[in-house]
């Protein structure tokens, strides 16, 4: 939420997303890494701002975190479901967030991917990964962040009236970067898989963070099995083998 807020809320304020992110409670809660998730290479895997309240899994219940003024409001307002934490809870949160350390597959950091990004633009590592996206939008479709929309005019059947409506999209689709003249800024498959690449991790850094999570949702999703993270380790890998003169 805070990286589409960094969209949304940012110079040109969208009306509907922060009338519903005014009215919003955030309650984030803990959850345990599945073999397809990398968080922790994205910082994402424990958060400190931008929710309410955020609750921590325990044998016997939840520690909670407050993490605004609102939230504050809510625990004051249901003292009775609530209980001070004890010595026993704190161990336990501790031992929970080892267990879910150790669970990660992955370690090491993409801090220099959007630098990396720019070196590989014609590495045939490309050309054989679109190869196998048969174009669909499952990844965009299912990431947290991916937030292009089209905008279109339905008329009634009266054609008088009629409806503005605001619809996802997909980079991914040919018709996205289709424009009036029948001119298209990404034409090929080729284009599209490395544009939603670079747009995970170079596009938005002037607003401080990538836009991708590390959730893993776009390769869980993926019917042709094309795996993200594998391929930014091989993007890395690439330029690591340049720098080395080993291509």
């Amino acid at each position: 939420l805070r990286i589409l807020d960094g969209v949304y809320l940012n110079e040109y304020p969208d009306k509907y997303y922060a009338a519903r992110r005014k009215a919003g409670i955030i309650i984030g809660i803990s959850c345990l890494p599945d073999e397809y998730c990398f968080c922790n290479l994205r910082r994402t895997d424990f958060v400190d701002i931008g929710f309410d309240l955020f609750l921590h899994e325990l044998p016997d219940g939840y520690l909670i975190r407050v993490g605004s003024e609102r939230g504050h409001e809510i625990v004051d307002e249901n003292m009775d479901i609530f209980e001070e934490v004890s010595n026993d809870d704190i161990e336990n949160f501790k031992k929970f967030e080892k267990k879910r350390h150790e669970m990660f597959k992955y370690e090491g950091s993409f801090d220099n991917l959007r630098y990396i990004l720019e070196l590989t633009e014609n590495s045939p590592l490309w050309d054989e990964e679109s190869e196998k996206c048969l174009g669909c939008g499952n990844c965009t479709m299912t990431c947290p962040t991916c937030r292009c929309y089209d905008v279109q005019d339905l008329p009634d059947i009266d054609g008088k009236h009629g409806k503005r409506i605001r619809f996802w999209d997909s980079c991914q689709f040919r018709s996205h970067g289709l424009v009036a003249g029948g001119h298209n800024f990404r034409e090929t498959k080729k284009d599209r898989f490395i544009n939603r690449y670079v747009c995970k991790n170079a596009y938005f850094y002037p607003l401080g963070t990538s836009y991708c999570v590390g959730c893993g949702n776009c390769t869980y999703f993926c019917p042709a099995g094309i795996d993200f993270l594998k391929n930014l380790i091989k993007i890395r890998d690439v330029v690591g083998e340049v720098a080395h003169g080993e291509q």
